[in-house]
């Protein structure tokens, strides 16, 4: 399975869901010789994808995959884990911090993603020309990069268990 396998297992959870992920998701899977016939469908669809289209195809893929989705805490956490995975990784820690950090606030500031909210602002306070934050107390302008790394590394760590992916 690919990363974005976090994200598609998680959908029924998340009401601003793009199915283009979807796509993405079913493309990359054939890139990796994991291949169905709803998946084929799915990777030929066109974007912007027609929800109910893209959903019909998606759970049909996840029920050839033998792939459950989750619900509740394990489907935001499995969410996130995408994003918050990515940072870990130093991939656009900026641009998926964002992300994370309005994933939080669209849902009513959820818990298990609240330091990066406050990471987001600490480091929105330093591009504004701050000296300093309220936001994260260690944080500089020299540091705030590697802190929201290494939350991000201990974040993927705590919660690798809680949302492997069952067949």
């Amino acid at each position: 399975m690919t990363d974005l396998t976090y994200k598609i297992v998680a959908y029924k959870e998340i009401a601003d869901f793009n199915t283009d992920d979807c796509i993405d998701w079913a493309i990359e899977l054939l890139e990796n010789n994991v291949e169905t016939p709803n998946l084929l469908i799915l990777a030929g669809l066109s974007k912007p994808a027609n929800y109910f289209e893209t959903i019909s195809y998606l759970e049909a893929s996840l029920q050839e995959l033998a792939l459950e989705t989750l619900k509740g805490d394990q489907a935001v956490i499995s969410y996130c884990y995408y994003y918050i995975k990515r940072i870990s990784e130093s991939i656009e820690v900026k641009n998926n911090l964002s992300l994370v950090c309005q994933f939080c606030m669209n849902h009513d500031y959820e818990k298990k993603v609240y330091d990066f909210y406050l990471l987001n602002w600490a480091w929105g306070d330093f591009d504004y020309g701050e000296a300093y934050t309220d936001y994260w107390n260690t944080a500089t302008k020299d540091n705030i990069e590697l802190i929201v790394i290494a939350t991000a590394k201990d974040w993927v760590i705590k919660h690798f268990e809680t949302i492997k992916i069952k067949k």
